[in-house]
């Protein structure tokens, strides 16, 4: 529940009724179709509808306070409401989104003063985020019930956080939080809104090039949440620098953080299994293994997630290794499928270089498990989208990637299909999904014996099984 009392708080309250009662608590919505008395209403802007005209069902349920966003039409439609249902409290705000932002920052702050132990453990990188967070807040939730609050999906933006952090109650312990960026200065925005007392920068790549230019100023972006954990704590927060990542392994240590990787000089130290990952840190020993992942990339986040969860809860060793082999990837996220009786690996929601590279090697690895050999597998690859002006020769490089690999059988989907075809020749190039589903589903299938699928989410390459 949120303290009304925080209104006085935040800067972008334009002004506050009398009689509203700033002692009280109340459940928060952004859904006008998911209210339920008697949560207070923030409504936020849409693209075509404006929220004020979609709230008499609210009201109608006595709907105690409406936050909204000021300007000279809702104050028109405000007066109107009002006049109509004059128990309910209107709020005006400069920016419905700001005020979300400073509300949910003062509400995790007063959290924080409960207990010590409360904190925010935050997840930034330029892939794996989402499998991190899933994969941490599984298992934190399974040796903790109900006192973890994890992101939703991938709800890592200026808006998707504050959501996140309004969830908190008294009862919450700590927050997943997964941090996302597509332009500079986000990660600061979204780390001046949540202090994060813990965190890690999974990796950086060659993401979102189209805005930020190079993978130094990737780096910059993503590695912004290190900055923040040793500032926030004075350099006592855990913080995980992954040291076998080029670019993060120039972060100096600090009393709080830990050094992890495959090689080198680290504080705990990565083996790779057949089905899982160990590691090795101050004479003690974790490992995990889970069936239901694929490659070298989820095992180490795996284990990664295991390393956290034991740093903060050592007593529950047994429980936390039992949680990492139940983990199953979330829908359309490096999932595997069965489909007409073929094995299908499943990524249609986000493709960049190294996730592909990354995915690539896990699934020819998989296929040898398997029993099977490359001529018996078959490779299809959506577009790459938001690398900017390299665009071209990072699918082709990829292209190029491929025959590294070893594949025979590749279908290229989408607009840099011609790009891919430059590093790989052998292969085939078709538009968009809607145009091969058909080629796919009646001939390439039954074809193959099992398959790889991944490419941007715009692709809608999930749409090849009518999986939506």
């Amino acid at each position: 529940m949120i303290s009304l009392s925080h209104l006085k708080n935040c800067s972008t309250v334009k002004s506050i009724p009398e009689g509203l009662n700033l002692s009280s608590k109340l459940f928060f919505c952004t859904d006008s179709r998911k209210y339920h008395h008697p949560a207070f209403f923030v409504a936020i802007p849409g693209a075509k509808v404006n929220p004020l005209d979609v709230i008499n069902k609210l009201l109608t349920q006595a709907c105690p306070l409406i936050v909204y966003q000021d300007n000279a039409e809702n104050r028109e439609k405000v007066k109107q409401l009002q006049a109509e249902f004059p128990k309910t409290s209107f709020v005006p705000v400069l920016d419905s989104v700001t005020f979300l932002q400073e509300l949910s920052h003062l509400h995790i702050l007063e959290w924080k003063k409960i207990s010590p132990k409360n904190m925010v453990f935050a997840i930034s990188g330029s892939n794996g985020k989402t499998t991190h967070k899933e994969m941490l807040g599984h298992i934190l939730n399974a040796i903790n019930p109900r006192k973890i609050v994890a992101t939703e999906k991938n709800n890592n933006n200026h808006l998707g956080v504050p959501l996140t952090l309004l969830q908190v109650n008294d009862q919450t312990e700590m927050v997943v939080l997964e941090l996302g960026s597509n332009h500079p200065g986000e990660i600061k925005v979204l780390c001046d809104i949540a202090f994060p007392d813990a965190g890690l920068t999974t990796n950086i790549g060659a993401t979102h090039l189209e805005f930020f230019g190079s993978e130094e100023k990737v780096f910059e972006e993503e590695g912004y949440l290190y900055h923040a954990v040793k500032e926030h704590t004075h350099s006592e927060g855990f913080f995980l620098i992954n040291k076998d990542d080029p670019f993060l392994t120039r972060f100096p240590n600090f009393k709080g953080a830990v050094t992890y990787g495959s090689s080198g000089e680290v504080d705990a130290r990565i083996s790779f299994l057949e089905n899982g990952a160990s590691i090795h840190f101050q004479g003690h020993s974790l490992v995990a293994t889970n069936a239901h992942i694929t490659g070298r990339h989820n095992k180490l986040n795996l284990i990664t997630c295991v390393f956290i969860a034991h740093h903060f809860y050592p007593e529950c060793c047994e429980q936390i290794i039992a949680a990492a082999a139940e983990f199953r990837p979330t829908k359309n996220r490096s999932e595997w499928i069965e489909f007409e009786n073929r094995p299908v690996f499943l990524d249609a929601y986000n493709a960049n270089p190294s996730s592909m590279k990354a995915a690539l090697e896990g699934f020819k690895e998989s296929v040898v498990e398997q029993g099977m050999t490359l001529d018996e597998a078959c490779v299809v690859l959506g577009d790459m989208n938001e690398l900017g002006d390299s665009s071209p020769q990072y699918h082709q490089e990829l292209g190029n990637f491929i025959k590294t690999l070893g594949f025979n059988h590749v279908y290229f989907v989408g607009r840099f299909r011609t790009d891919y075809l430059k590093g790989f020749a052998a292969g085939a190039g078709r538009p968009s999904a809607a145009d091969f589903k058909s080629e796919f589903r009646n001939e390439v299938l039954k074809k193959y014996r099992i398959h790889f699928i991944k490419g941007s989410r715009s692709l809608q390459l999930e749409s090849l099984f009518d999986i939506t």
